[in-house]
């Protein structure tokens, strides 16, 4: 069974060597990302290398996701590792770099103190200490007092709940990186603290200086981002619902409301959504994850997600491979479901080409009244297939493009499996060619019906206007 669910596993030292990258291709995984948070440029070339390696030797595409850190701020090294915060006390972040004690500590955002007023509150360790902001001494110092303590560690997140902050979603080190990742084929960037959709023109901005098509994908983590989501969601190619700063953003009960509601709009604007974050988290330690979890990633499915992301589960976790299958096979699960359940009709995607839209409802309409095998896009650029996965039709979408770029960014698209072919003339050769991927695929077999939608003249950007159904043999 092919399962229409893409999965995307991220890189780390649990997961660097070449076998293990192939055990989890294996296993289901579509796209990999590469955290720029952790390792340095050699290390993810390595990565990146071993990636296309397998992909080579598959003959299967797989995409690849560099993920930027952005303006993630953190507690600088403190004395000894840790310290105890006592609810009550006081203490100072100042903007100089400093080996930090209980008394006082420096961050990672030297402007921090330019950020903050007078009764905000800040969060640390993913909101485990809290504290409430006394008295700033712009640029230099702030004075806050602990109203929730606990031990503080070296590196932990700081967080500002309700707080734009006044800084570029991109880092120096964010465009260094993005330079680098410009110049090595990358599929998809991620941009880390979005919370508004010129930080994605940014991004893209410099990635077209540098002669890179690589796709954006705008991670929400922020409150202020979904403010401004329906903006943003235009300006990406595609969303990531990134749970755990978002949850430490906002109250956590919002959290659920917040993913389905960006999962809904993605798929009305026709951009593939990542539910990402915690989602089999207790697999980093065990073998097996809990209830709740395997709940979480089955509503993600249902909340229309095109793809569900491991992060430290694969990255860092003592049973990467097992969480990549249990994964798939909770996507397996779901889809028979869904499967099962009578279509509700076409879904108007607005912000596509309406040819392209009215082709996509026309393919729903065929599928939800006669047996359809498997549905073939000729593209140039992947829309086609796109818009077409966001009917979320109930058989394969096989998309089939000149450009192996294209090829590799339809692995993120919900139930598309893709392939690289050249530009053929006719249309008998359209159709010859989509039925033997069909068949190559094992979605049918001799007297299938398949559709095949292309567009003329053939290979030509933009012009997608026929739509074949097509008896294969």
């Amino acid at each position: 069974m092919i399962i229409r669910t893409k999965i995307v596993a991220t890189l780390g030292p649990a997961t660097s060597e070449i076998e293990a990258i192939r055990r989890l291709a294996e296993g289901g995984v579509d796209m990999f990302r590469i955290n720029f948070s952790h390792g340095d440029n050699e290390q993810r070339k390595a990565l990146l290398d071993n990636v296309r390696a397998i992909e080579a030797e598959t003959q299967r595409p797989i995409a690849v996701m560099g993920d930027l850190c952005g303006p993630k701020i953190r507690v600088r090294e403190i004395t000894g590792g840790s310290v105890l915060l006592g609810e009550g006390q006081e203490i100072v972040i100042q903007k100089d770099d400093i080996l930090g004690t209980a008394k006082r500590i420096s961050t990672t955002l030297e402007e921090l103190a330019g950020q903050v007023e007078p009764g905000q509150t800040m969060l640390l360790d993913d909101g485990k200490i809290r504290l409430e902001v006394v008295e700033v001494s712009s640029p230099d110092e702030i004075l806050c007092r602990v109203t929730q303590g606990g031990m503080l560690a070296s590196s932990k997140g700081v967080n500002l709940p309700g707080t734009q902050l006044k800084i570029s979603a991109l880092t120096e080190k964010d465009r260094a990186d993005a330079a680098w990742i410009a110049a090595r084929g990358f599929d998809y960037v991620a941009l880390s603290f979005v919370q508004v959709a010129d930080d994605v023109t940014e991004l893209r901005q410099l990635l077209t200086e540098a002669g890179c098509e690589a796709q954006i994908v705008a991670k929400i983590e922020r409150p202020q981002a979904i403010e401004n989501i329906g903006a943003i969601v235009d300006a990406a190619d595609a969303i990531m619902v990134a749970r755990g700063d978002l949850g430490v953003e906002m109250d956590l009960p919002a959290v659920p409301v917040a993913q389905k509601r960006i999962a809904r709009l993605c798929q009305l604007k026709g951009k593939p959504c990542i539910i990402a974050t915690q989602m089999l988290e207790s697999m980093t330690t065990s073998p097996t994850p809990t209830r709740a979890e395997v709940s979480d990633v089955a509503n993600a499915v249902l909340d229309l997600a095109d793809a569900v992301m491991l992060s430290g589960e694969t990255a860092i976790g003592q049973y990467p491979v097992a969480a990549v299958r249990m994964m798939d096979r909770i996507a397996e699960e779901m889809q028979a479901y869904d499967d099962q359940v009578p279509a509700t009709g076409p879904i108007q995607v607005f912000h596509v080409p309406q040819t392209v839209a009215s082709l996509a409802r026309a393919v729903q309409g065929i599928t939800s009244t006669q047996p359809i095998a498997a549905i073939a896009a000729f593209t140039i650029t992947g829309s086609t297939a796109r818009i077409l996965s966001k009917q979320r039709p109930q058989c394969p979408i096989l998309g089939i493009s000149p450009d192996p770029a294209v090829v590799r960014r339809m692995c993120l698209y919900y139930g598309v499996q893709s392939m690289e072919a050249g530009i053929v003339e006719h249309t008998a050769d359209v159709l010859e060619l989509a039925s033997k991927f069909a068949v190559d695929q094992g979605v049918a077999q001799t007297g299938d019906n398949i559709i095949v939608i292309s567009g003329r003249p053939l290979g030509k950007t933009g012009a997608t206007n026929t739509l074949v159904v097509h008896t294969i043999g």
